[in-house]
């Protein structure tokens, strides 16, 4: 097994937070959950309403759900609207493709066809290849999208002949609680960080943005950076960073995985034992970081820090 002997890991995801935490934990990892975004949910939306009615209302060949959350979203959108058996009418049309086992489970308990089923790892790469055998030229095809655009997907989608119609059921908004991004700021500045996981942009963003709330800037450039898909990496370049290293797939597991060898490559390459960069840091004081250290300097950095509203 992939090991990270000790070495703290922070992360930014918001919704998966526990589950990263023990993904970096059973690898022998110290996680540091520092959630960046949070999920709101927006069936009246009226974005999401008039992106639906766009779909109801067109000669939609392929409809494509990426999560479950956002499947259930939309259909609450259409009930919402009075439009529930236009949707089904619609879909019974159509081709449906799933990404993965959620939105299957939730379109099962719908009693809504599937059509096509993206292989594990059920990214959107998957989704594609699984419609590669599809003529799109020409094909309108409807994309539930999950917090931010998916370029990637809609894109090669175009890039293929379709018109291509995007549903945007839920948007990913900041915390309400700033006290973990506080938390992973001062371990920053205290080199108590070996590694950080990025998953999308919109964590690279609200990072940034509760941070200059504080008159504070993210100490991450000696700090190897794991970004996953290309999205987050292009939010990583326009701060000035870097991905050092990638997932080989669209799982989580993937990327705690990408840290691990990053770190045994970097071993390789020194031919010396790099001591983690939260062990150098905590060297002189003859004591290994702690979180309740960590959040002590939080707390009392806070209490000195005159709140500034966002703009």
């Amino acid at each position: 097994m992939a090991d990270l002997q000790r070495r703290v890991v922070a992360f930014l995801e918001g919704r998966r937070t526990a589950e990263l935490a023990d993904l970096i934990q059973r690898h022998n990892g110290v996680a540091l959950a520092a959630p960046c975004l949070r999920e709101v949910h927006q069936p009246d939306s009226p974005v999401l309403q008039a992106s639906l009615r766009g779909v109801l209302d067109s000669d939609v060949h392929i409809v494509i759900f990426l999560t479950g959350v956002g499947t259930t979203t939309v259909f609450n959108s259409a009930k919402l609207m009075g439009r529930d058996a236009d949707l089904r009418h619609r879909l019974a049309e159509a081709s449906v493709v799933v990404r993965g086992p959620k939105p299957t489970a939730v379109l099962r308990k719908l009693d809504i066809r599937i059509d096509v089923t993206a292989p594990p790892p059920n990214t959107s790469a998957e989704v594609l290849s699984a419609l590669e055998a599809v003529d799109l030229h020409g094909k309108t095809v409807a994309v539930q999208l999950y917090g931010e655009p998916n370029p990637a997907l809609s894109q090669t989608l175009s890039a293929r002949g379709a018109t291509v119609l995007e549903m945007a059921p839920y948007v990913w908004d900041r915390p309400v609680d700033p006290a973990p991004i506080l938390h992973l700021l001062d371990a920053l500045d205290n080199h108590q960080v070996d590694a950080v996981l990025i998953t999308s942009q919109a964590q690279v963003d609200n990072l940034f943005d509760v941070a200059r709330d504080y008159a504070r800037e993210p100490d991450l450039q000696d700090v190897p950076i794991g970004a996953q898909g290309p999205v987050a990496e292009a939010a990583l370049e326009r701060h000035g960073l870097h991905a050092a290293f990638r997932p080989a797939h669209g799982h989580m597991g993937a990327l705690v995985l990408a840290a691990a060898d990053y770190f045994v490559e970097a071993f390789a390459r020194s031919r010396v034992h790099p001591f983690a960069r939260s062990e150098r840091a905590s060297a002189g004081a003859g004591q290994a970081p702690t979180t309740e250290r960590v959040n002590a300097r939080t707390r009392e950095r806070a209490n000195k820090t005159v709140h500034k509203e966002p703009n």
